[in-house]
């Protein structure tokens, strides 16, 4: 049999492969590339030795460049509820420790920020703030740190035992682990998979990180026979017995803790169950020993000192030694200012082991000793309290603490936590007198805070579900009713994409007559998502109402949201864009919180990108995004404006400047909307001459790209757009099969967009991608031009749809004379410095005039174009049509290229057909003799030779007769 261990094991037996994972995660985050590791196994499979050995091994390569900085966040079961960020405050304490307050506070970023941190970090804020700096929300403070931290060190953060982790901490981590943001980080969390059940709060948390690219995943098997052979030579000092070694290999499956523990039992015999075995050191303790350490399991896996010596029975020199005997027979471990048990298995199995009313009068000791002697405004504590009034059944208190909790969590801006606590009032609520007393509000007022807290978290099925079930309770409370039916047609929505227009109009009838400031602003509210859900004169009326009540009811809030609605419906109603942004510079000049004002500020960059006021909407749109960094709102709210402020960037030429706020909109957003963010740089890349590029990032947002289509099916118009300027080609040769059969799909979806139901902008982009489309092949698209021509004589004659129109006749025209496309073209390009046409439509324009001067024999003026172009498109990040504008030129003689290679490029651009036609104008044939022998009308004839002189940069029929000469076989 084997001998007792002479000690745990310094060489980690049997998990090589997994540590060279961690490391690798870990010299990519030392270069830059951000990495996030999850680590799962069962209960005692060595999650927590692999770990340690990432980092002792990182300690070792301390002074090799960055600074290292370590960071670790044990989390404990405090139930399912648990104080939020249990996990992260004990990492922003290991941060504060090892960088000092001076560099936490300067990686915060900003005073809201640091405002946010100091609840976590005592001694953080300095002085207190002023009374207008407002903290910004946790998430995003903590966020930021890490960002910040990581640009000079290599941050390495560790979350272990993920699977009590409070419900914020489930948020962050998915955020932080899906958008890494930072550049030297390093996220390294364990968890334990045999706890983990579809029931489980991580199990969502864990389906979302799955769908994450880039998430190193690390999977602990059982060891080996051969590495369980390997641990007990390790653990003993005698020559091992394979029979033994074999019987101890089936026993503890693999499973090195429990190798560990059977190794311990030395020659007694084996226990029959596995509790046993883990309660194996337990049991050989004295009864001193045995009580201290059931009093500890009720704490959780860490108890400080004082409050272990508060709820023990035991006299302090008792317990000094009853500790020292339980860690000396390493059942638990000294750990800070108090004691760790040394694995989890061992505390579940102890406090499994307590009496009934043992469990209930220590849960009661500890939370009576908390609440007397720990301060009301540490949130770790008073989520303890409630929950170990909980355990010892005494609900009344439990509740009362729980409402604690609650306050606290509201004001520590902790969403995730303060929906469960609000939820876990409401179970509670019909076992405790007095409840809304106590509670300072209603049931059914818990429930709407729920379903609010769910629909900011980004949940809208849970939002759903609390919307229903405070219905359910809501009894007469007409205003409480009225906000819960909001709240469901706004979840139906997001969450099924369908109107439940019932809901607000039940709620119009409850509010209607009630004269009070609430009323009108929660009316306002619902009228304006009437008006949004709505199109006409409903629409209209809706919103219209919706700015009064809020102008009655003294509610900026409600004001703004109706002018932003407004805004939309003039927009997309009335097709009046000019007319759309007053409500908007109306609604940003309202006092408003940061996440209102972004919201509508958002919406105005997209106004004045929509009214062609690029550098405005940029100007505006950085200015909203400080507001937003500043206020530690980046990540809600930061978004949108990120996004809208990258595109009219894009559309302004301002390509590297909006692919940093594209980059930051992807980073801080989940998979769906990083989804819109790729189809944003998508069309960079098309128009950039990245084709390479872009389908690596279409490819890696798949997912999301299908999520938002099927639950935005409108957001479709945008992605055919894509696919149409993807498919464009110009003077490039005779595309494949495959590269037809592609523009024939692009173009089918456009025509679509334009004939639809699709807002103005979107149909105006659609409709000259069709009509470059159509030019690039014009014999193929005969019906496309007269749908698209169609549609373009219904369109309403204003000024914007003015400059549309235009561009996509003069593109429609490009198989006319010369002379007629060159003046097409010219009054095109001529407006272009105000045309608020985007920047890669405006070099297009060039390229087709200077296609037409060629054609028309004006070659000078052409050559002058298409240096501008080749010299001006790439610092726009368009640098597709500078290439097309260089083939141009090489095929036309105006920009270098030898005759014989011009020629045989200019050849291959052509179709079949204009090859037949050439071939017959190089023998000197007429329009006339050539629609006889090809059995087409002069006048068809007549097109394609235009269409020739044109592809072939030839000013005449003898100088593309001369072209067709050189490119034969015989030619030399």
């Amino acid at each position: 049999m084997f001998m007792r261990p002479t000690g745990t094991p310094s060489v980690m037996v049997g998990r090589g492969a997994e540590l060279r994972t961690l490391l690798d995660a870990f010299d990519d985050g030392r270069r830059g590339r951000p990495r996030a590791v999850l680590v799962r196994g069962e209960a005692g499979i060595g999650k927590t030795r692999l770990v340690q050995e990432l980092l002792a091994q990182a300690a070792a390569r301390r002074d090799e460049g960055l600074p290292l900085v370590v960071a670790i966040g044990q989390c404990v079961d405090l139930g399912p509820i648990g104080a939020p960020f249990g996990p992260i405050r004990r990492i922003l304490r290991d941060l504060h420790g090892e960088v000092g307050t001076d560099a936490l506070r300067e990686a915060a970023g900003s005073p809201a920020a640091v405002t946010a941190l100091a609840a976590l970090v005592p001694g953080l804020a300095g002085e207190a703030p002023g009374d207008d700096e407002q903290a910004g929300e946790f998430a995003e403070a903590i966020e930021v740190v890490l960002e910040n931290l990581s640009a000079t060190r290599h941050v390495v953060i560790v979350i272990e035992d993920l699977q009590w982790a409070d419900a914020a901490t489930f948020a962050l981590l998915k955020t932080l682990a899906s958008t890494l943001r930072g550049r030297h980080l390093t996220i390294v969390s364990t968890y334990r998979s045999d706890d983990i059940d579809r029931f489980h709060p991580l199990h969502p948390v864990l389906a979302e990180l799955d769908r994450t690219p880039g998430l190193v995943r690390v999977d602990l098997e059982p060891l080996s026979f051969a590495e369980v052979a390997e641990q007990v030579s390790i653990l003993t000092d005698d020559a091992v017995d394979p029979q033994d070694v074999e019987r101890l290999a089936e026993r503890s499956g693999g499973v090195p803790f429990l190798v560990e523990e059977l190794v311990d039992l030395g020659d007694r015999g084996l226990p029959d169950t596995l509790r046993d075995l883990v309660l194996a050191r337990y049991t050989r303790l004295t009864d001193p020993a045995q009580e201290t350490v059931r009093a500890m399991a009720a704490g959780g896996m860490h108890v400080d000192h004082d409050v272990l010596a508060a709820v023990s029975t035991l006299d302090d020199r008792t317990l000094d030694r009853a500790l020292r005997e339980a860690i000396d027979a390493r059942v638990i471990l000294a750990s800070g200012a108090g004691y760790s048990f040394r694995h989890a298995l061992t505390r579940e199995a102890v406090h499994g082991e307590m009496l009934p009313s043992e469990r209930v009068r220590v849960h009661r000791a500890f939370a009576q000793y908390l609440q007397r002697s720990r301060p009301d405004d540490s949130p770790d504590d008073v989520s303890a309290v409630a929950e170990h009034w909980l355990a010892a059944r005494d609900l009344t208190a439990a509740f009362d603490a729980t409402v604690r909790a609650l306050r606290l969590s509201r004001a520590s801006f902790a969403p995730a936590t303060s929906v469960k606590l609000a939820e876990r009032l409401t179970e509670l609520w019909d076992q405790v007198p007095d409840a809304e007393e106590r509670a300072g509000t209603t049931r059914q007022a818990l429930h709407l805070e729920a379903a609010q807290a769910w629909h900011d978290l980004g949940d809208a099925r849970r939002a759903l579900r609390s919307a229903n079930e405070g219905l359910a309770v809501c009894g007469d409370d007409p205003l409480t009713r009225a906000a819960l039916l909001r709240q469901r047609f706004v979840h139906v929505f997001n969450a099924e994409y369908r109107v439940q227009r019932e809901d607000l109009e039940e709620a119009v009838r409850l509010l209607e007559g009630i004269d009070s400031a609430p009323a009108k602003a929660l009316m306002s509210r619902v009228m304006s998502n009437l008006a949004i859900s709505e199109h006409g004169q409903e629409a209209a009326e809706h919103a219209r109402r919706a700015i009064e009540l809020a102008e009655a009811a003294g509610d900026d809030a409600a004001l703004a949201v109706a002018l932003t609605i407004e805004s939309w419906r003039i927009a997309g109603d009335e097709d009046d864009q000019s007319a759309a942004l007053a409500p908007l510079e109306r609604a940003v000049a309202l006092r408003l919180e940061p996440p209102l004002r972004a919201y509508a500020g958002s919406a105005h960059i997209d106004q004045l990108a929509n009214l062609g006021r690029f550098a405005e909407a940029a100007e505006v749109g950085e200015r909203y995004y400080a507001e937003v960094v500043r206020a530690g709102i980046e990540r809600g709210s930061g978004t949108s404006i990120a996004l809208s402020l990258a595109f009219a960037l894009l559309a302004a030429g301002r390509w590297e400047d909006a692919l940093a706020y594209t980059t930051r909109a992807r980073r801080l957003t989940d998979r769906a909307a990083r989804a819109w963010v790729a189809r944003v740089v998508a069309n960079h890349l098309s128009w950039n001459d990245q084709p390479d590029a872009r389908a690596e990032l279409l490819a890696s947002e798949r997912g999301g790209m299908a999520e938002v289509t099927a639950l935005k099916p409108k957001k479709r118009a945008w992605w055919r757009i894509e696919e149409a300027d993807a498919a464009l080609e110009f003077s490039v040769g005779r595309p494949s099969p495959e590269a037809e059969e592609r523009r024939r799909e692009a173009l089918a979806g456009v025509l679509e967009v334009v004939e639809g139901d699709a807002e103005p902008t979107p149909r105006r982009y659609a409709a000259v991608a069709a009509s470059l489309l159509i030019a690039s092949a014009p014999d193929e698209h005969e019906d496309g031009r007269e749908r698209l021509l169609s549609a373009l004589d219904d369109w309403p004659d204003h000024e914007i749809n003015r400059r549309w129109v235009d561009y996509a006749r003069a593109a429609l025209g490009d198989t006319g004379p010369p002379d007629e496309r060159v003046a097409r073209w010219r009054a095109v390009v001529a407006e272009l410095p105000g045309s608020g046409l985007y920047a890669w439509h405006a070099q297009v324009a060039r390229l087709r005039l200077a296609e037409a001067l060629i054609a028309d024999g004006e070659r000078d003026e052409a050559a002058h174009i298409l240096e501008r172009i080749v010299d001006e498109a790439p610092a726009q990040g368009v640098a597709r049509v500078a290439r097309w504008a260089r083939e141009l030129g090489a095929h036309a003689r105006l920009l270098g290229g030898s005759d014989a290679a011009a020629a045989s490029g200019v050849i291959a651009t052509l179709t079949p057909r204009e090859l037949q036609v050439l071939e017959l104008v190089a023998e000197g044939l007429t329009n006339s003799e050539i629609g006889r022998r090809l059995f087409i009308s002069p006048k068809t004839a007549s097109v394609h030779v235009s269409a020739i002189l044109a592809k072939v940069g030839a000013a005449n029929r003898a100088e593309a007769a001369a072209i067709f000469a050189a490119s034969s076989p015989s030619a030399s």
